[in-house]
């Protein structure tokens, strides 16, 4: 077992800073006072694992979430010419990537103690990839799409000639408990163990033979654990709420032959009600990702920076923006709508990577 993991839970626990969740008034605040949460408390869209249910509600959710990447790449801090990746050894660097995650949640809660979740995930990765080596003035093929035509190797990738590709499929599934420890109108805790099986593929490969980019692989191939303490509060109209959690990979390589990074994130969020069925969000994340452990156990290229296993990881501080409406049908548990954009103010990053420009989620839910 890594001995990181003690280290980086601990780092992680202080950062428990305050911001979005959102409130209602209390109308009766007496000892026999029912407790509420309105649809409208929970932080938007970007987070799991944010909320508890009473015992016998059963809530059914979809989650949509797209992470874009482009513009020059980074180095830690330090922005980097094609110039500089090319000395660094690579003659082939991605100039745009996305990222589309689907997730199904499915929660329901025995008693008033225990909720449990499980969340399957769809993943399409799609990256472009452009020569920068002035050397190669290749065979004026021109620009290359989804694979076609192309051998994969890179390296016979003309000086600005592009390429796009892209993967697809089922990625590892959620499955976690979360225990109340606490559940007042004022204040909400609550312990989280979740587990992530490993159903997404991680043997993915290009058209000649070769693995794609560790990540355009859909799952990580290891059995994960992650558990997370989430707190919230509310006063009057302002709401308030923080969770830290940490993803250990149980495993030091999967079925190709490597393991994805440890994962460690702390956020904060505050809302404010601005009616019964309508709250705006903020929220600031701080993102710990390690690099890449092992290697593909099979033919692979190394032309390019998403081919090195430590261009991978590092840190970031995402601050997002964001809103829950709840929608005017189905009565007193009327299904919410939560919407959220961050965008990164700081990245460190491992190696040499292609910088996130922007995150956006979109979730729908519905408790019965």
């Amino acid at each position: 077992m890594k001995h990181v993991i003690v280290r980086a839970v601990l780092a992680s626990l202080p950062l428990l800073a305050a911001y979005p969740a959102h409130a209602q008034e209390t109308e009766d605040a007496s000892d026999d006072a029912i407790v509420v949460t309105p649809v409208t408390l929970h932080p938007a869209a970007g987070l799991m694992n944010e909320h508890t249910h009473d015992g016998g509600e059963f809530m059914i959710g979809l989650r949509y979430t797209r992470s874009e990447y482009s513009g020059a790449n980074q180095s830690g801090t330090d922005k980097l010419t094609d110039a500089q990746v090319l000395a660094a050894g690579y003659a082939v660097k991605a100039s745009k990537m996305s990222m589309d995650m689907v997730m199904l949640d499915i929660m329901y809660a025995p008693n008033d103690k225990l909720t449990l979740m499980v969340m399957p995930h769809w993943m399409r990765h799609d990256m472009t990839m452009v020569g920068i080596d002035p050397a190669n003035t290749g065979m004026g093929h021109g620009d290359m799409d989804h694979m076609g035509g192309m051998d994969h190797n890179h390296h016979s990738m003309a000086f600005g000639q592009t390429m796009s590709h892209s993967t697809q499929g089922f990625g590892d599934t959620l499955v976690s408990a979360s225990y109340r420890l606490a559940n007042t109108p004022a204040f909400k805790a609550h312990a989280t163990l979740g587990v992530w099986a490993p159903t997404g593929k991680v043997d993915r490969k290009n058209a000649n033979g070769t693995f794609v980019h560790y990540m355009m692989q859909s799952g990580s191939g290891t059995w994960d654990i992650e558990p997370s303490v989430t707190v919230a509060g509310q006063s009057g109209l302002i709401g308030w709420g923080a969770q830290a959690s940490y993803r250990w990979r149980t495993d030091d390589e999967n079925e190709s032959g490597f393991a994805f990074g440890d994962k460690a994130q702390a956020t904060g969020w505050l809302s404010y009600l601005v009616d019964s069925g309508f709250s705006l969000t903020s929220r600031i994340t701080w993102e710990h990702e390690g690099q890449i452990l092992g290697h593909y156990n099979g033919p692979h290229n190394h032309a390019t920076p998403s081919d090195i296993q430590a261009n991978y990881g590092g840190d970031k501080v995402l601050a997002g923006f964001g809103a829950n409406v709840a929608l005017p049908v189905g009565g007193p548990d009327r299904p919410q709508v939560g919407v959220e954009f961050g965008v990164p103010v700081y990245q460190d990053l491992n190696g040499v990577q292609l910088p996130e420009d922007w995150r956006l989620s979109v979730s729908l839910g519905h408790t019965f």
